[in-house]
């Protein structure tokens, strides 16, 4: 017994402190798989619950041995005697310590030179996330239910050791290597002295770990943690460790790869901080209207100036809906306009007319594009609008202004009737709408009779008003809204009839020497009359293409020239010019 003792406890301790290293890290062991491991064992084991003694399962020789019977899946002992040792051998014991022990045989009955002793182990286990003990009783005599236990639970055990890929070593009081498994001898060759991990200076304590570098036997560097437990025997006291060693260079170096990139990532978020302190502070601060809306027209948020802008009755637009603030007429106009933003991501600028909470409408310059957050994929619009008001007005002006300008450029200052180039303008256009047309174009040119004597008398300022009071008497005559008259030079005059003939023209004419007449303005210095008169030449045409409009303008120049020719204050056509050649 004494030779077997101490390498069965030995052994014991190496699974009881590998169970406890592996359970700490997978508590769930299938029963399925102590099964297996049980059923292919010669000697009787079986599986025990901790919590109330109950059989979860036992092999063959097992359920020979303590006359188990078994229902399925199911074990039930059946004699008292059996049930009453299983119970007294379990008593007291204190899991997950592993125990060996020799006791008596409970089948030797109660002759006291019969009875027999037998080894009683236990080894704490998890079976389906419960604690469990494997448990083995075998008479120290050969028998049909058992292998001797050095001959065969010391080879499983060994072989156990030797299939772990950590480094296990065995060391006696004095620190000396008394065991060890094959992964430590393949690692340690030739240099076993570097994986002793006390010395007989050393005091030993109960547990203990630590880390070192050291090379593997390829020569790279790696980081071993050895953890050293103390073992005892049955009394207590110290007879040597058991130390087991892990390579964690991988976990090392991902330790240090985490910590660089917390590191990095807690300075990304102070970096972030700070920029979204800035952001936050210019967005607050802004006079510009800021503000930032999902694609259901949900508010995400918006500075004082926005709110204000969207006619809101508080600042804090977050949580709000554009439907509850905005007409709904409005509102579909925006999300017509936003369909390229959101759907394209396009950015896009317009203006708008926005009336304010006080009533008062101001222009703004908008500017919307698509924000998307990266953390749920929302997608949205960010709008950033500028006042544009004082903008506008001055661009009105400037309208205004061009709109005046342009005026003044086709209308003679003096007269407020049209100028020669607007005249010009006007004849090109009906032209050509009357080629198009095949109507009569009708033109009258008109000279004032014996104005510049009139100047000379009267002077300048009263011929500018005698100058007035004509172009005041051609516009009371000429009412259609095509018909145009245009100072065409000094005292010269044009009036273009559209759609008219030459005996309408020729009525139109008359009717302007009739209203000159009546308007009596005196010139004592005529040769013709007392008072102002005018000499009108009348001429007509139906344009053709490939005809020039200078036709028209000759023809009128011609028959205005006769009109003179005739004494003055004389009406002339071009028709009767044309007879008067032939």
């Amino acid at each position: 017994m004494s030779e077997w003792m101490p390498i069965a406890v030995l052994m014991l301790s190496v699974i009881f402190f590998l169970g406890s290293f592996w359970v700490s890290r997978r508590r769930v062991v299938s029963a399925k798989t102590w099964q297996a491991y049980l059923a292919n064992l010669h000697s009787p084991k079986a599986m025990v619950s901790e919590s109330d003694g109950s059989i979860l399962y036992a092999n063959r020789s097992f359920v020979r041995l303590f006359n188990i019977s078994q229902h399925n899946n199911s074990f039930h002992i059946d004699g008292d005697r059996e049930r009453k040792t299983i119970d007294t051998l379990l008593a007291n014991r204190r899991w997950p310590l592993p125990f060996i022990e020799v006791t008596p045989d409970f089948r030797s009955g109660f002759d006291k030179h019969a009875r027999r002793n037998a080894r009683f182990s236990g080894l704490p286990v998890w079976c389906n996330g419960q604690r469990a003990w494997i448990v083995s009783l075998e008479p120290e005599s050969d028998s049909v239910y058992s292998e001797p236990f050095v001959e065969n639970d010391s080879q499983i055990f060994r072989s156990v050791i030797n299939s772990l890929a950590e480094l296990v070593c065995f060391q006696d009081r004095q620190g000396r290597i008394v065991g060890s498994n094959v992964a430590f001898d393949r690692f340690w060759k030739g240099r076993e002295e570097e994986g002793v991990f006390f010395s007989a200076q050393e005091e030993i304590e109960g547990r203990r770990t630590q880390q070192s570098w050291t090379t593997n036997p390829n020569g790279d560097s790696c980081l071993l943690e050895t953890s050293q437990t103390v073992l005892r025997d049955d009394n207590h006291v110290i007879y040597g460790t058991l130390s087991i060693s892990h390579d964690v260079t991988n976990w090392h170096m991902m330790r240090q790869v985490m910590e660089q990139e917390i590191e990095a990532r807690q300075e990304v978020e102070q970096q972030l901080k700070k920029h979204s302190n800035v952001l936050t502070s210019i967005f607050k601060a802004s006079v510009d209207p800021i503000g930032i809306y999902n694609k259901d027209y949900e508010f995400l948020g918006g500075n004082a100036a926005f709110a204000e802008a969207m006619g809101a009755m508080h600042d804090d637009l977050e949580g709000e809906h554009a439907a509850d603030l905005m007409d709904p007429e409005i509102l579909a106009q925006h999300q017509k306009i936003d369909h390229p933003v959101l759907d394209n991501g396009e950015t896009i600028k317009y203006e708008d007319l926005v009336m304010k909470r006080d009533g008062s409408q101001v222009w703004y310059e908008l500017t919307k594009t698509q924000f998307s957050d990266p953390t749920d994929e929302t997608i949205g619009v960010l709008v950033i609008a500028r006042d544009v008001t004082a903008r506008k007005a001055t661009q009105q002006e400037l309208a205004d202004a061009i709109m005046e300008l342009e005026e003044l450029s086709f209308v003679d200052g003096l007269t407020k009737v049209a100028n020669r180039r607007s005249f010009d303008e006007q004849l090109v256009k009906m032209w050509q709408s009357h080629i198009r047309e095949q109507e009569p174009l009708s033109l009258i040119l008109c000279d004032i009779d014996y104005f510049k004597p009139y100047n000379d008398n009267y002077g300048h300022q009263q011929g500018d008003e005698a100058l007035r009071r004509v172009a005041q008497v051609f516009q009371n005559v000429i009412r259609r809204p095509l018909d145009a008259v245009a100072r065409y030079g000094g005292e010269e005059f044009a009036i273009l009839l559209p759609s008219t003939t030459e005996q309408g023209a020729l009525v139109v004419a008359e009717n302007i020497s009739h209203e000159l007449t009546l308007a009596g303005i005196p010139h004592a210095f005529s040769a013709v009359s007392e008072a102002l008169t005018l000499s009108q030449g009348v001429a007509t045409l139906r344009p053709q293409a490939g005809q020039d409009y200078g036709d028209l303008v000759s023809m009128a120049d011609r028959a205005l020239y006769r009109a003179k020719n005739a004494g003055r204050d004389q009406i002339a056509s071009a028709s009767q010019t044309v007879e008067e050649t032939v």
